[in-house]
């Protein structure tokens, strides 16, 4: 106790000496004197003998006569308004050790009793000052002004403001604090500019105060949370939902009436954020939801204007409510019936967008009242009459099935297959994508034992066939449909899964059904035997040099290419391939193409087929763009092989590098080590000299 009473009376004395000393110059020393005196004393180490003997002493109104000279110096002399970053930072630590040894009430002279309003509003003006160049972390000084902060947070000094009239102050401290929060601060000072906004807005009185600086502050507050804003960062993000999570209560009036008024007659608002009030609810209702209980039953409001923009606006923000709210449809029960009347309204945008909220509300209400009448709601806007509207219902349903197999009403997909017959060919080409898609989806989850065999959906590829139908439009002609039917199942799929679901479904064709894949197959057929045919012919030609063969080939040619999605493409493939006029290549052909061949054997001959290909990379010359369209797809199975083809033959194609670099430098990045090198090869075969830097680019 003696020991501890000793160092508080050294510490007392050093106090006491500085300010002595400073006091006694009439003038203001300069700069190297000021440093001597604030931070030198008995020979003793600069700044930290000073800082420890302020460390020793406790609050005490006795400590006043101590402190006396050094608090009159540091007015006298005009520190505070010095511009030397050495000399304010030592002014700052004196006047917050003052501070702090004299609170709850510092008594500066008489001199500055007389200007106390004065000496208050210029000390709050300097921590500010000081407060500004925290966002420089690797100044040598940020760890004192840290320190600065701390102290003053803990001292509550800043209520002083209040009881001062200094408006402009809080003001210009709420601003500074946002502007200066960065990411690397600690965790501390965040903490103590959180203290100190909470600490003034706890004690102010933000409803009986002029009504411009409350709003003033709230705006600072709340600019603060929206995330578009440009400027706004992290740090001070989650600064402003701090404060509001600590100040619910407090600010809970004036937000929720700034949000009202936004929303009822936003003319008449004059805050500067006005126009991003649909954000500031969303931020909100993330941090303090409890908030906007009187505000979110306002968007009825809005919902039911004649404006379609401000619907439409507020049918958005609702979908991302949604997302965020688990129990949304049952707290605001008006807010959702008047959802579900925009699901019929007069304009088809406002339709559309009431559709894209369906599936945020179902997806968060998957089961009872809501989901059934979310569900009744999109089933009722597939036969709307906008296309547009129907296209998007479509889309709703699938989605809504995929990521809810096992829960979805069956009907409802069934339903949505229908608009594969729809008038609009745009409605049917996008029902038959987003279908697609889903029974792949079904197919994956069949094969993990996640959902069981579904009539309804095996229908599908039942009604996909029924396109072949169509006359109005070629994307259906059976040559097509061939081409969606080899991509209804993923690529992961098993034969025996793929066996499983074709013997399901072929159990519910109907003669229609089985009338479509016929045709899909004769014309399978007619181009094997017509290939046969040609082959055939073509080897008589050579033999004969007949004009009579050369006419039945272009016969064949075109009957042959009428059995592609592209018969002008096709047609110009069969003149390359007259043109190869290769007898060892037309011989592997007609083996793929004997009835009797097994698919082993297939296979086999396929392997020959490209070896012969590497043999004669000419044969590669005009493919260019779909070799690399297949390059650039990752997820076929045979994508290692293309890359060992481009490898060896890839000088001889017109293909550039820029434009297949960003697939083969994955490849060797984050493939397999043989994959790596095949990827290496290739960029060698492909790069010219200006290219060569790309290799060290890789190696590092």
């Amino acid at each position: 106790m003696a020991e501890a009473e000793k160092k508080e009376e050294e510490a007392k004395k050093v106090i006491a000496q500085i300010g002595t000393q400073l006091a006694a110059s009439k003038i203001c020393p300069n700069k190297t004197t000021v440093v001597k005196l604030l931070k030198f004393s008995n020979g003793s180490n600069a700044e930290k003998q000073a800082a420890s003997a302020f460390e020793e002493l406790k609050q005490s109104e006795s400590l006043k006569s101590s402190v006396k000279p050094l608090s009159d110096s540091l007015i006298k002399h005009g520190l505070l308004d010095h511009k030397d970053k050495d000399i304010r930072l030592l002014v700052g630590v004196c006047l917050c050790e003052v501070i702090r040894v004299l609170a709850p009430n510092p008594d500066f002279s008489h001199a500055a009793s007389r200007l106390t309003l004065s000496f208050y509003r210029t000390s709050l003006d300097f921590f500010l000052s000081m407060f500004v160049e925290l966002d420089d972390t690797a100044s040598p000084y940020f760890s004192r002004r840290a320190k600065l902060l701390e102290t003053v947070a803990k001292l509550q000094f800043c209520l002083v403001m209040l009881d001062t009239g200094c408006d402009d102050l809080i003001l210009k401290m709420f601003k500074t604090f946002f502007s200066v929060a960065r990411e690397d601060h600690p965790r501390s000072l965040i903490n103590s500019m959180s203290s100190i906004i909470t600490s003034v807005l706890e004690a102010a009185d933000l409803d009986s105060s002029e009504k411009s600086t409350s709003q003033s502050l709230i705006d600072v507050i709340l600019q603060n949370i929206i995330k578009e804003r440009k400027g706004v960062a992290p740090a001070s993000l989650r600064l402003a939902g701090t404060v509001i999570q600590n100040c619910g209560e407090k600010l809970e009036r004036c937000i929720c009436q700034f949000l009202t008024s936004c929303i009822l007659n936003r003319d008449a608002v004059g805050s500067v954020i006005k126009e991003s009030y649909h954000e500031i609810i969303l931020e909100i209702f993330q941090i303090a939801p409890q908030m906007l209980l009187s505000v979110i039953p306002c968007l009825t409001h809005e919902l039911l204007t004649d404006q379609v923009d401000v619907r439409i606006k507020a049918l958005n923000l609702i979908r991302k409510l949604l997302l965020h709210g688990q129990h949304f449809a049952r707290e605001y029960p008006h807010v959702f019936i008047e959802l579900l009347n925009r699901f019929s309204d007069k304009s088809a945008e406002v339709r559309v967008t009431a559709l894209s909220c369906a599936k945020a509300l179902y997806t968060m209400n998957p089961s009872g009242r809501v989901s059934l009448e979310t569900l009744s709601a999109i089933q009722g806007r597939l036969l709307d009459h906008d296309d547009k509207v129907r296209t998007e219902a479509v889309n709703v349903v699938c989605e809504l099935a995929k990521s809810n197999l096992n829960f979805i009403s069956s009907d409802l997909i069934t339903q949505a297959a229908e608009r594969l017959r729809d008038k609009k060919v745009s409605v049917r080409r996008e029902a038959l994508k987003k279908l697609v898609e889903l029974y792949q989806e079904y197919c994956v989850r069949c094969a993990a034992g996640i959902t069981l065999l579904n009539e309804h959906i095996e229908e599908i590829p039942c009604k996909i066939l029924m396109l072949c139908y169509e006359k109005n439009c070629l994307e259906f002609r059976p040559q097509s449909m061939e081409l969606v039917l080899a991509d209804l199942f993923p690529s992961s799929l098993s034969i025996e899964e793929r066996t499983q679901h074709w013997i399901f479904m072929f159990s519910l064709y109907k003669p229609p059904h089985l009338k479509a894949l016929k045709t899909i197959l004769s014309q399978k057929r007619r181009l094997r035997d017509g290939l046969i045919t040609y082959l055939d012919i073509w080897n008589r030609a050579e033999e004969n040099g007949s004009r009579e063969a050369e006419r039945k080939v272009d016969t064949l040619v075109l009957k042959m290419s009428s059995c592609f999605p592209d018969p002008a493409k096709a047609k110009d493939c069969f003149q390359k391939l007259r043109e190869l006029k290769d007898n060892n290549t037309f011989s592997v052909l007609q083996q793929l193409l004997r009835g009797g061949t097994s698919p082993q054997s297939s296979s086999v001959l396929f392997c020959f087929t490209q070896t012969i290909v590497g043999a004669f990379p000419s044969l590669l010359k005009g493919s260019e763009k779909q070799f690399q369209l297949l390059l650039l797809e990752r997820e076929i199975p045979f994508n290692e092989q293309l890359i060992e083809i481009l490898a060896r033959e890839g000088y001889h194609m017109s293909i550039k590098l820029s434009d297949i670099y960003s697939a083969l430098e994955k490849v060797c990045l984050e493939g397999t080590r043989v994959q790596s090198k095949l990827a290496v090869s290739a960029i060698a075969a492909l790069a010219d000299t200006s290219e060569q830097f790309i290799f060290s680019g890789l190696c590092k």
